[in-house]
């Protein structure tokens, strides 16, 4: 095999980082055109995805064998998180400088490396051929919203769903093969308003029955729901409280933002039923209004997605590469909802995601997309 493209994986990249995409802020199309460019100049014939309602969300390039044979389909988000108060950063948060052996900037890490490695291994397929299947490499302009909408889109424009599929996220510990599920809900508090400074007419506080709820989330067990693949188990936190308004007025309303973290042994179904037990002991009157939730999944380690990766990895870094899950869900959750095995495939070794300072390790780059030009041979050779 021939060295690794590193330097041209860095160039794409950088400039990838040094085009703003965070989610919810700025407008994706200015990203989408930097890749599609890319990946045009080099005759990939990118396919832009949109929403439902027309919004540019993803780009799919699609590779396909001499031979029929399995999907596999290699996605990494190309939109990225806030990047928070740039007086915090050393350098400009969209810079994509290189200095030593890193690569600076929001979505260095998380995930336009591996945007820009993926898109390298689409460039070496499409030159040298598949062994048989078909390859699909997609990048999900919509994913740090939570949305999915990119994943969503791709799904709904395909005739057949991935036989596997590897999303390229940051991190080389191990192959994460599961991750928890959530279940979301907000619950609506009722009470009474009145004059803050009333005597006799007190009113009843809308916000400290969302505070009497807290607390009980705070001491939440989940009685015996024990899984071996999620060793960790469920949690619930309320992530938001909102009401009240001014200081004068005794609060009628309030709401709590609720997130449950779900496993194999405590799903939606039991989520839902602890949650109205539990808000209801404060207040029988109160509302549940369920917004979203996805299961929990597991890939097996004998899946023969899992042992292709996994092989692919300890070759190409030289170590064991341990079957790992996660606390933190992904589109592996959306995906394992309709049978699609997913994991998540070493990435690039890193530092500060999310956080000021974030930077990609150069020098992962040249193992991470020799593992996935092994995997992707030996999954579709193999299936």
């Amino acid at each position: 095999m021939s060295a690794p493209p590193v330097h041209s994986i860095l160039q794409l990249a950088s400039q990838l980082v040094a085009t703003r995409s965070c989610a919810g802020i700025d407008p994706p199309e200015g990203v989408l055109s930097v890749a599609e460019a890319w990946l045009e100049e080099h005759d990939l014939s990118p396919q832009l995805l949109s929403d439902g309602e027309g919004r540019p969300v993803a780009l799919l390039v699609e590779i396909e064998g001499d031979a029929p044979g399995p999907l596999l389909c290699l996605d990494a988000c190309i939109d990225t998180a806030p990047a928070g108060d740039p007086a915090q950063w050393s350098e400009q948060p969209f810079s994509g400088l290189v200095q030593g052996h890193r690569l600076l900037g929001r979505g260095s890490a998380d995930s336009k490396s591996g945007v820009a490695i993926l898109a390298h291994v689409a460039r070496t397929f499409a030159a040298t051929g598949l062994p048989r299947g078909t390859l699909h490499v997609l990048f999900d302009a919509d994913e740090h919203t939570g949305r999915f909408g990119g994943a969503r889109a791709y799904l709904e424009a395909l005739s057949r769903l991935p036989d596997g599929v590897s999303l390229g996220y940051p991190g080389n510990e191990g192959i994460v093969v599961g991750g928890r599920g959530f279940f979301r809900a907000r619950v609506h508090f009722f009470g009474k308003a009145a004059h803050s400074g009333e005597i006799e007419r007190t009113g009843i506080n809308a916000i400290s029955k969302a505070a009497a709820f807290a607390l009980e989330v705070e001491k939440a067990h989940f009685g015996e729901t024990h899984d071996p693949a999620f060793a960790f188990g469920p949690t619930a936190t309320v992530t938001h409280i909102e009401g009240g308004q001014g200081y004068s007025i005794v609060p009628d309303r309030a709401v709590c933002h609720l997130d449950i973290r779900l496993t194999r042994a405590f799903d939606a179904a039991q989520a839902q039923r602890w949650l109205e037990a539990t808000a209801h002991e404060i207040d029988r009157g109160c509302d549940i209004e369920v917004v979203d939730h996805w299961p929990a999944y597991v890939v097996e380690p004998t899946n023969l997605l899992a042992r292709s990766f996994a092989a692919a990895a300890e070759a190409a870094f030289g170590r064991a590469m341990p079957a790992e899950v996660s606390g933190m869900s992904n589109i592996g959750n959306l995906l394992a909802a309709r049978g699609v095995p997913t994991i998540c495939a070493p990435g690039v070794s890193f530092a500060n995601i999310h956080a000021a300072d974030e930077w990609a390790d150069i020098d992962s780059i040249g193992p991470v997309y020799t593992m996935y030009c092994e995997a992707v041979r030996r999954f579709l050779a193999a299936g």
